[in-house]
């Protein structure tokens, strides 16, 4: 079985999340010996639209390939071989506006009329692209991965991390990797925070939303982009990690800090609390007494609660992602 794959992500801009696990997925199923994947890339200029239009299935045709997965709601139309579509999430059915326009939705409407399966990174948005649609044939939840990377143990890259931010202390830290846009709700982590004594760090570029958060939260600090060696040392040092968005797909920081032995706090009823599970500290994001006190009892890592969060995110690895993938090849071919 050949595969080709859109690999647009790792050339062109997308958000860090999708080019955080397109790269790993691929090193993954590239390690595999019952499938051939062949990468394709755009130019690093030109019209992303029109190369995925007319040229990727061109190329995918030649490389015998015997389907072709996008890692986008966007595939090309008229492949003239099957089309396996990603919708990362569905956030105009959460109330977020990123990512929500018409172009989006129109997508994943197509998907559900001409892309021969459709992935989900998790049952929640695969819940959401049911309702009303008749959806249910031809979607597949294929959870992401966490690296080897991610562990408790701690090595050079921590050293390095304190000559990298060189102002942290000692005091207690809430994480939020990459909380830089609206959706993040990096307010009510703030809030949170702040009603526990505890300072929030705040990863990825410095937008307006964050300096104006900046100017109403003095326990706010931003880290600005740190380079991806460093992340582990970072969750390490964290003593929580907060993902409070009302709209995700998945939530890769929630299994990343599992994953280092962190605890993380997430807003109940809302896809990372699914990701998070029983090792998760739900929460009313709204109440920020309430938010700060998980925050404080997760910065006390409970052995228990540690553990079971390290036995969750032990379960998912890129290559088992990489084995769901090669299954919905299979269903469809």
């Amino acid at each position: 079985m050949r595969i080709a794959l859109d690999l647009s992500p790792i050339v062109r801009s997308f958000p860090v999340s999708v080019i955080r696990t397109v790269r790993p997925v691929r090193d993954a199923l590239e390690r595999r010996t019952d499938v051939d994947v062949v990468g394709l890339t755009p130019p690093e200029s030109g019209r992303l639209w029109s190369w995925r239009q007319r040229v990727l299935p061109r190329l995918a045709r030649e490389s015998g390939a015997d389907a072709l997965h996008v890692f986008s709601s966007a595939f090309p139309l008229g492949a003239r071989l099957p089309v396996i579509q990603t919708v990362h999430e569905a956030p105009w059915l959460h109330g977020t506006p990123e990512n929500a326009g018409l172009k989006h939705r129109a997508w994943v409407k197509l998907g559900a009329k001409f892309a021969a399966a459709t992935c989900t990174p998790s049952q929640g948005v695969a819940n959401d692209l049911t309702p009303g649609s008749g959806r249910d044939r031809g979607l597949h939840v294929v959870p992401w991965g966490v690296g080897s990377e991610f562990t408790p143990r701690e090595n050079d890259s921590d050293v390095r991390l304190k000559g990298s931010l060189p102002d942290l202390g000692g005091e207690p830290i809430v994480l939020t990797p990459g909380a830089t846009r609206p959706k993040k709700r990096l307010e009510l982590v703030c809030e949170g925070a702040l009603a526990a004594g505890f300072q929030v760090l705040c990863t990825g570029e410095l937008t307006s939303y964050v300096e104006n958060l900046q100017g109403r939260f003095a326990n706010l600090v931003h880290a600005g982009h740190l380079t991806d060696d460093l992340l582990p040392a970072l969750y390490r040092r964290a003593s929580c990690v907060a993902v409070l968005s009302q709209s995700e797909g998945f939530a890769l920081p929630v299994l990343e800090a599992l994953a280092s032995g962190t605890a993380v706090v997430v807003a109940r009823g809302t896809v990372q609390a699914d990701t998070a599970g029983d090792a998760g500290y739900a929460v009313d994001a709204n109440d920020a007494d309430e938010t700060g006190r998980a925050m404080t009892l997760a910065a006390a890592h409970d052995p228990i609660r540690r553990e079971a969060g390290l036995l969750r995110a032990g379960a998912h690895t890129w290559d088992h992602t990489a084995a769901r993938l090669v299954d919905v090849w299979r269903s469809v071919l």
